[in-house]
């Protein structure tokens, strides 16, 4: 919760805001629902409305990617978004674990 992103696999938000904050960037091919959770913030903010994340519910996120990949691959993922955010995540080559197909 520090920096208050709504990032995962479901975000909800009005359809007029959605719409004004032009959706998700389709430039991106990870971390495109943090970026449209902080167009929403500032969509919301302009409007007097409250931002919200849900943090009780009874979702359980998959550890399948932790059985997939060895902590190393997960490590130097994790560095090469770090180090170039907008680089990497504008380009699958460079999101192995999102892109490669293992399963």
């Amino acid at each position: 919760m520090l920096f208050r992103w709504a990032s995962g696999a479901l975000v909800v938000c009005r359809a007029d805001a959605f719409r004004d904050v032009g959706g998700f960037n389709q430039e991106l091919y990870a971390a495109d629902e943090i970026d449209l959770s902080q167009h929403l913030k500032k969509w919301g903010k302009k409007r007097g409305l409250k931002f919200s994340i849900l943090t009780k519910h009874p979702l359980e996120t998959s550890s399948r990617k932790l059985q997939l990949y060895s902590r190393w691959e997960i490590a130097g993922q994790f560095f090469k978004v770090l180090l170039s955010p907008r680089r990497a995540l504008q380009d699958k080559k460079k999101l192995p674990m999102w892109y490669n197909g293992r399963r």
